[in-house]
């Protein structure tokens, strides 16, 4: 029963718990129903008969026996006690005579949440058995039933007898009883609402110095670049928690080597298209990004591309985390109510407004619905939503990493990747923006070529220019100075940038106008985020409790000597509220840091100041309880690599060294130690300083790199680290040619192919001026008898060299003959195959390769490259006719 429940959803949960779970003779289960809806019969419900009621009831009963199983294992209830005590006694429950109503009574239009307690009682008094582990005091019976009567008022609308029922009954009982209160369905006056809301960039959020410009939205928009796949890189997730998304099969099952090299090359031969002609061409989508990647800006965009008059699709916009914190029966209500949306429509007219035209309704920041059952639900409502108004284009956003595609996937939402902006995308960028910004002024020619040169020349900014968040924020900053080059001192440059935001309304506080500087801003921040990385979450969350922010800012105001430290606390929240910057109003009495950068970037300053300012902080407890507890998690290691970045370079390599120090358990598979120390190492000033570790972490790093998987292993963990540790090889490396032989002897060694075929992949990219690395490719493509090795090398080789007249060569050869392939090697994989393709997209007008083409449609022994040359000769033959006409 419980994989079932796991796995469906909806009509199809009600039928299987129909045959599962309510297996009753047809009289029995008629009294069930007429038991389960006894205390609905004053309103609609009671119009139905039993048929039409048991497939809706059923439905929800579903949903309440996976939310209670969810919460056993959310209580770490073993499986084996869930599997063969609890599976029998929640049938038993449910069908309880005294459950049934409680449970029914969901099904009241007006109902907003059904008697927990009474079922809590019924649970301890009757099913609760002793022996059997059950989290009494912590299993959350309030909780549960929230949710389930959230699902049962979806069920209810996505029901076309019981939705019928819902039409007449209760938007007749708003249209009499909120008939002077109703928003009304004006499309005009909303035209002009969204124009206002998004016409133009909110630089306020990053910039508040005296003139902030007044830049269009849809001038300075950048047209992102997608592919239409799920990103590779949702796996690179911390150790612990994909463990637990493994556990909960929220992950792909097989991770093995091959699947992943799979994922990865199959992602990246995604053709790279524009977004807008993407989201056209799908009736669902889901746009997947980094934060700060321009995903609501682009909903933004579309949503003005109406208010232009470019589309006839009424554009709606839906915050998701507005709406998971503004309870409401569904999107319509919540549009409706207004509250969390900057305008309102009549719901009843805006129902057959969705039924009747065409719509673009945008979800935005899935991941921003934090709670795992909160979002699962959110998800059934996207999805009803879209199967109850066809006509309506449906575009969800999220963030990348913890997505799980799965429901939306099965529900036919296509899902692209929005991609990092390149050179020439961010060169658009700082052109537009100091055209737009600066208009005739003659310094903006100096100003744009300083910023693409700091982008060139610093790998610091160059990691953070590709993220359209952090390079308006560059831009505004290179307004006023050159931008540093290591990522601390580009931070706290970031991060003055933004403080100057954090202004007290003077004449409400009653504060002098010097009373609170950039340091007690600074100040403040650094507390917050210290606390925040000390709670349970850590550095995970990027939450704080209304509660806690005002205890430590209260604190903080009375030590400095404030009068009223606790008003002063409230009022500067109560900005928080209404202004977003570097810190925001999260909902439901939280709050964040705008970007995680800034939280880390706050919370190593914090650390550092207690132990080189206030010396709070002995090196020993900066070694062994900040370094010591943290390295094992990589939500930590931005923050501790910050921290080497800020201390001096006797701590700083004593730190390192603790860390290759470090002891590592295989079947842990801990070995991001030696990965944070390389880390430290590259990023380090001075590095002629740490000449003595920067052997031994090299050393270290290839013997991670060419360490033996032994059977128990971790093997999908310890293979990622073997790739960042060959990365981390490379860059550390001063002579190309030393990194070259060390590579090509990695790729003939016994490793897994998945490893190989990242190191040629990193030849490729770093050495392909050399002739050396040239070399290497070549003879792996030719000699090599792993086939996906050959692949790698080869494709490699297309893409760095193709027009040297030795690769062509190659390439020809490549076609004729493969002395490795196996009988069982599929096209997609098939070298032959590669080389043939490359031959028709950079020589196709070469005479050798047409005559290529020919004789493998007529001499190939393998059918299936046989069957795909030949629909490639029609195609060139179509292409010359063509050109003849």
């Amino acid at each position: 029963m419980l994989e079932w429940v796991a796995a469906t959803t909806g009509i199809e949960l009600g039928k299987l718990v129909l045959e599962q779970v309510l297996d009753l003779s047809k009289p029995v289960l008629e009294g069930y129903v007429q038991d389960f809806f006894k205390d609905c019969l004053s309103s609609g419900v009671s119009r139905l008969n039993a048929t039409a009621l048991k497939t809706p009831m059923a439905e929800a009963v579903g949903y309440f026996i996976k939310r209670f199983i969810k919460e056993l294992q959310i209580n770490d209830v073993p499986e084996t006690s869930i599997q063969h005590h609890y599976k029998a006694v929640i049938k038993k429950f449910v069908q309880d005579k005294a459950v049934r109503p409680i449970l029914g009574k969901a099904f009241e239009k007006d109902c907003k949440q059904i008697d927990y307690g009474q079922l809590e009682q019924i649970w301890a008094q009757q099913y609760q058995v002793s022996g059997w582990q059950f989290p009494l005091e912590e299993f959350d019976w309030r909780g549960i039933c929230k949710e389930y009567v959230y699902e049962v008022k979806g069920i209810v609308k996505a029901n076309p007898e019981l939705r019928s029922l819902l039409e007449t009954d209760l938007l007749e009982d708003i249209a009499r009883n909120t008939a002077q209160l109703s928003p009304g369905f004006d499309v005009e006056t909303y035209r002009a609402s969204l124009q206002s809301s998004y016409g133009y960039l909110k630089l306020y959020t990053l910039d508040s110095t005296d003139r902030v410009d007044a830049i269009k939205l849809w001038a300075m928009f950048i047209e992102q670049t997608v592919r239409e796949a799920l990103p590779p890189m949702r796996y690179d997730l911390p150790l612990d928690l994909k463990r637990q998304l493994q556990a909960e099969g929220q992950l792909a099952a097989d991770l093995s080597p091959e699947a992943l090299e799979r994922y990865r090359h199959e992602y990246f031969q995604q053709p790279a298209r524009k977004v807008l002609e993407a989201v056209a061409d799908s009736q669902r989508t889901v746009i997947l990004g980094d934060p700060g990647s321009g995903k609501s800006s682009l909903l933004q965009y579309l949503a003005l591309e109406w208010v232009e008059g470019k589309t006839e699709k009424l554009p709606l916009l839906i915050e998701l985390r507005e709406f998971a914190i503004n309870p409401s029966a569904n999107f319509l209500e919540f549009l409706h109510q207004g509250r969390g949306v900057d305008w309102q429509f009549d719901q009843h007219q805006l129902h057959q407004y969705l039924l009747e035209s065409p719509t673009l309704v945008m979800f935005d920041g899935l991941d921003e619905v934090f709670d795992r059952a909160t979002q699962s639900t959110v998800i059934d409502d996207i999805i009803r939503f879209s199967q109850q108004y066809p006509k309506a284009q449906v575009l969800v956003t999220s963030r990348i990493i913890g997505y799980n595609p799965d429901r939306l996937q099965h529900s036919s939402f296509r899902h692209f990747t929005i991609q990092s902006l390149d050179t020439d995308e961010i060169h658009e960028f700082i052109d537009r923006w100091y055209d737009l910004s600066m208009g005739s002024d003659p310094d903006k020619v100096r100003l744009k070529q300083r910023l693409k040169d700091a982008i060139a020349n610093s790998k610091a900014i160059s990691n953070l220019a590709d993220n359209p968040l952090l390079l308006t924020m560059m831009a505004i900053l290179n307004r006023r100075q050159e931008l540093p080059r290591d990522r601390a001192d580009l931070y706290d440059q970031a991060a003055r940038v933004l403080l100057y935001h954090w202004d007290v309304d003077h004449k409400r506080l009653q504060i002098p106008m010097d009373a609170i500087g950039r340091r007690e801003k600074q100040e403040m921040l650094r507390l917050i985020a210290y606390e925040m990385q000390a709670g349970e979450e850590g550095l995970k969350g990027n939450l704080i409790s209304s509660d806690r922010l005002t205890h430590i800012l209260t604190k903080y105001l009375r030590d400095q000597g404030f009068s009223e430290p606790r008003e002063k606390a409230n009022r500067l929240i109560q900005q928080l509220r209404e202004r977003n910057f570097i810190l925001c109003y999260r909902g439901v009495d939280t709050y964040g840091f705008m970007h995680r950068t800034f939280l880390e970037y706050f919370c190593a300053v914090e650390i550092v100041h207690r132990f080189e300012k206030q010396h709070t902080l002995t090196f020993e407890q900066l070694r062994d309880d900040i370094f010591g507890q943290h390295w094992q998690d990589e939500t930590w290691h931005e923050t501790l690599r910050l921290i080497i970045l800020m201390i001096s370079s006797d701590f700083a390599v004593q730190a390192i060294n603790f860390l290759l120090g470090q002891t590592y358990r295989q079947e842990e598979y801990s070995f991001l130690s030696v990965i944070l120390a390389a880390d430290c190492f590259l990023e380090s000033r001075n590095r002629c300083i740490y000449k003595d570790a920067e052997s031994d972490i090299i050393k270290s790093l290839k013997e991670l790199a060419q360490y033996s998987l032994v059977p128990g292993d971790y093997w999908v963990s310890i293979i990622e680290f073997q790739l960042r540790a060959i990365d981390r090889i490379v860059k550390m490396q001063k002579d190309p040619k030393d990194s070259l032989l060390w590579l090509d002897e990695f790729v003939t060694r016994d490793h897994e192919s998945l490893v190989k075929t990242s190191a040629l992949r990193i030849i490729g990219q770093y050495f392909s001026n050399f002739s050396e690395a040239v070399c290497i490719l070549k003879k792996h493509s030719k000699d090599n008898r792993d086939s996906l090795i050959r692949r790698a090398a080869l494709e490699e080789l297309i893409q760095s060299c193709v027009e040297n007249p030795e690769i062509f060569k190659l390439l020809c050869d490549l076609t004729v003959e493969d002395p490795f392939q196996s009988d069982t090697e599929t096209l997609t994989i098939n070298p032959r195959k590669i080389a043939l393709r490359a031959l028709l997209e950079h020589y196709s007008i070469h005479p050798k390769t047409f005559e290529l083409l020919r004789d493998r449609v007529i001499n190939d022994p393998d059918e299936q490259l046989r069957e795909w040359a030949q629909e490639q000769l029609k195609m060139q033959n179509e292409k010359l006719e063509m050109e003849v006409e």
